[in-house]
């Protein structure tokens, strides 16, 4: 199982989707986690800058999603809207035979990170809003250098066996063989389809002689390969949130949201090879994957807070699973230049569509906030998920529901804010967030950890209030490696190479809200 969590085969997961009898299968543990991992201090710009330690704190747009008893601490209606500037940056490093190469992109992109509107009773509140959870815009670039084996070696062992008169393109028919072979195939089909690998000759005779595939043509002894990786995402989750609450005697706060998620993800991955100087045959590849993928779930989030004198407050909520109904496609190609020809050999595959249902872990928040008099405030909240209770909940899904609970524990999140008040109306904020990992194993709990540090300013009257924070994250993935295949008989094909990213992202968020 450790070998699995450093396993992520490039020619695969770009489309991660398998055949099960005649029905295709969805997507593995990995895309399910990422639906389910949610930032609470992106929304709006007053949370963002206390950290997201709001759960037992109100009258802001965020707490609709984190702890909805806060809406009934409205004490005048509001509209609000929160735009930001999101610069995503991400570094790779490639540890291979040649060294360690290091390489950093970045991207950049407006958003809305939350809007609502609130109308407050007496001892009421009722609100509708958007929070954006997530946010998957990035690019990454991984470069490697004097590998000895070629994606096409795994290519090999994959189609051993594989009779080449069913992997062929007839005119007639071209993505026959897409069809007839599973989307884990798909890689290695366009490998024999654009000339990178040839049967080898004397095979596929007979039920005692298997049909063999050879990269002898392409590739001579001593030659090393090259290997460029690059992957660029992009899509949110935002959550629509309608909300209500009871104050009674400022003393006991209730609320309920109804949460319903829109989901977005869209991923594109080239992974290229170069051959070394003087190599007769494989001059380059290039292999392109597209997934994309959208969605809609819905949750029901339920709180109280608490104060029991008037400086303090003690806030929980309980998050329930989303329920997601998640849509996908996935198509691929692949263009090879061989020394000897002037043309390039090229396939691609037909778009894969596929439909499925999951279910993400459900989530309990604590918070304790206490008021400085009239200096500020000070609030911790605590959150406890479920990462191993994630599931894909369509037929067909038991032994990656399995691998999920080998894979994943629960996962710790604590934030921290400060608000101090200098002056009338003017509002200085500091906050910090950890998340511990979701993976299960002494040696992986550095990866899967994110850090997050905020500050922000505000100013606020009776009327208007405008906010302004600042949000810096960072974590390290989980380390792979470009591809690694292991066939049926434990032969293992893959990278010396190994792929290690950290994610360091930083937010804007802007928040103008008038009261009514």
């Amino acid at each position: 199982m450790k070998k699995n969590l450093m396993q992520a085969t490039l020619a695969i997961a770009g489309s991660m989707v398998f055949v099960a009898a005649e029905s295709v299968r969805a997507q593995g543990s990995e895309e399910l986690l990422l639906f389910s991992r949610q930032n609470f201090g992106i929304s709006s710009a007053r949370s963002a800058g206390m950290g997201g330690a709001f759960t037992s704190l109100g009258a802001d747009a965020a707490t609709m999603s984190i702890n909805p008893a806060g809406i009934a601490m409205y004490g005048r209606g509001e509209v609000s809207v929160s735009p930001g500037l999101r610069i995503s940056g991400r570094a790779a490093d490639y540890s291979g035979p040649g060294g360690n190469v290091s390489n950093k992109l970045s991207k950049t992109k407006g958003n809305v990170g939350s809007f609502s509107m609130v109308y407050a009773g007496d001892h009421f509140a009722l609100g509708f809003g958007m929070n954006r959870l997530a946010d998957f815009n990035g690019r990454s670039h991984a470069i490697g250098y004097g590998e000895k084996l070629s994606i096409g070696d795994m290519f090999v062992e994959q189609l051993y066996g594989v009779p080449s008169s069913t992997i062929g393109s007839p005119d007639n028919n071209v993505y026959r063989a897409f069809f007839d072979y599973p989307p884990a195939m798909w890689g290695a089909i366009m490998g024999y389809q654009t000339a990178l690998l040839d049967p080898v000759p004397g095979t596929g005779i007979g039920p005692d002689n298997p049909q063999a595939y050879t990269m002898t043509n392409m590739i001579q002894s001593g030659t090393l390969i090259y290997p460029d990786w690059y992957r660029r995402t992009s899509g949110a989750i935002n959550e629509y949130t309608i909300s209500g609450g009871y104050n009674l005697k400022d003393i006991l706060y209730i609320g309920a949201t109804l949460g319903i998620q829109d989901i977005y993800y869209s991923r594109f991955d080239t992974y290229s090879e170069f051959a070394s100087t003087g190599n007769v045959g494989l001059e380059s590849m290039y292999y392109d994957q597209n997934l994309r993928m959208s969605g809609a779930g819905v949750n029901i989030k339920v709180g109280a807070t608490v104060r029991p004198m008037p400086w303090l407050r003690i806030g929980v909520a309980y998050h329930s699973p989303t329920w997601i109904n998640m849509s996908e496609e996935y198509d691929a190609n692949m263009t090879v230049w061989d020394t000897r020809y002037k043309e390039p050999g090229y396939s691609d595959t037909p778009i894969l569509r596929n439909e499925y249902n999951m279910r993400t872990p459900s989530r309990l928040l604590a918070g304790v906030s206490a008021t400085i008099g009239t200096a500020g405030i000070i609030s911790v909240d605590y959150e406890r998920t479920w990462y191993q209770h994630m599931k894909y909940t369509s037929d067909g899904y038991q032994d990656v529901n399995e691998e999920i609970g080998a894979l994943y524990t629960p996962s710790d999140v604590v934030r921290a804010g400060v608000e101090f008040q200098p002056v009338r109306s003017l509002f200085l904020r500091a906050g910090y967030g950890y998340s511990s990992s979701v993976y299960k194993g002494s040696e992986f709990r550095r990866y899967g950890e994110y850090q997050q540090w905020s500050g922000g300013i505000g100013y606020r009257n009776r009327a208007v209030s405008v906010d302004l924070a600042y949000v810096y994250g960072s974590a390290k993935q989980m380390p792979y490696k470009p591809f690694d295949y292991t066939a049926s008989d434990d032969y293992q094909v893959c990278t010396d190479g190994t792929i290690y990213t950290e994610d360091k992202n930083h937010n804007v968020i802007l928040t103008f809200a008038v009261k009514f």
